[in-house]
C-alpha cells in the first residue's frame, strides 16, 4: 500500500492586492504542519506542487520543515480553479438587480458574503450554466485532476508516501470521486476544507481508499487553535 496526503494550502492574503501569496498566519500553518509530520516520524518521498504561488510556497516551507531535499515537482493538474474568471462570468450573468442585491462587486471585502457569492457562482460553473473561452468547464477540470492522480500512482511505484501541495477544490474534487459521489458534492466538500489541512488516501493497483479529510492535528492544539482557517 502507498499513501498519498493531499495539504491544502495555507491561509492565502484574502483582501490584498496579491491573494495569491501566503500570509504570516499561513506560513505558521505550514511550518506547525511540517513539525507535526516530523514528530510522527512519518517519511515523505516526494511533494508534488501546483503552480500557484500559495501551493509553491506551502510546498517549500513544507518541504524546508520537515528536511526533505528532493526537488519539488511541480504539475499544474493541481491548480486551483480559476475563482475570479468563474465569479466575473457569473456576475456577467445576473441582472443589474441582482447583482445590487448581492452586492456585487463591493462584497470582495466582505468574506461572509464573497463566499454565499462564490458558492452561487460554483454551482453555476459546475452545472454549466456559465460558459466562456477563458473559462475551463467543470468536466475538463475533474478529468485533469483525476488523470493526473491516476499517473502519480501508477508511475510512483509501491510503498511510497506522497505529498501534493495544492487548494479546496482539487482535494474535494478528488475525495467525491474516490468516493463516488456527485459533482455537486465536490463543490460542497471544498467549502468544508480549512488551510493547510490533511487529507490522507491509502491506494493499491487494486483499490483506492479515503482514510482521513480535512483533519488539523497541528493546530487543534491548546494556544493554537486560533490558526484554524477556511480562507
Amino acid at each position: 500500500m502507498s499513501t498519498l496526503y493531499l495539504i491544502r494550502h495555507g491561509q492565502a492574503s484574502f483582501g490584498t492586492d496579491n491573494y495569491d501569496q501566503l500570509s504570516p498566519v499561513g506560513r505558521q500553518q505550514v511550518e506547525l504542519l511540517g513539525q507535526f509530520f516530523v514528530e510522527s516520524g512519518e517519511k515523505i518521498d516526494r511533494i508534488y506542487s501546483g503552480t500557484l504561488q500559495r501551493q509553491r510556497e506551502t510546498a517549500e516551507i513544507f518541504a524546508k520543515s520537515i528536511g526533505l531535499a528532493e526537488p519539488i515537482v511541480i504539475d499544474d493538474a493541481f491548480d486551483e480553479y480559476e475563482g475570479d474568471v468563474i465569479l466575473n462570468r457569473f456576475a456577467a450573468s445576473l441582472t443589474p438587480a441582482e447583482l445590487e442585491a448581492a452586492g456585487w462587486p463591493a462584497l470582495k471585502t466582505d468574506r461572509r458574503r464573497f463566499q454565499l457569492f462564490l458558492e452561487r457562482a460554483a454551482r453555476a460553473w459546475v452545472e454549466a450554466r456559465i460558459e466562456s473561452e477563458d473559462l475551463l468547464p467543470w468536466h475538463r477540470f475533474h478529468g485533469r485532476i483525476t488523470a493526473a492522480l491516476e499517473r502519480i500512482m501508477k508511475t510512483e511505484g509501491r510503498s511510497k508516501t506522497l505529498v501534493i501541495s495544492t487548494s479546496g477544490g482539487v482535494i474535494g474534487t478528488t475525495v467525491a470521486h474516490v468516493l463516488g459521489l456527485s459533482n455537486h458534492m465536490a463543490m460542497e466538500l471544498n467549502w468544508a476544507v480549512h488551510n493547510a489541512s490533511i487529507t490522507r488516501i491509502i491506494y493499491s493497483e487494486r483499490k483506492v481508499t479515503l482514510s482521513m479529510f480535512n483533519a488539523l492535528p497541528h493546530l487543534e492544539r491548546e494556544g493554537r487553535r486560533q490558526l484554524i482557517t477556511y480562507r
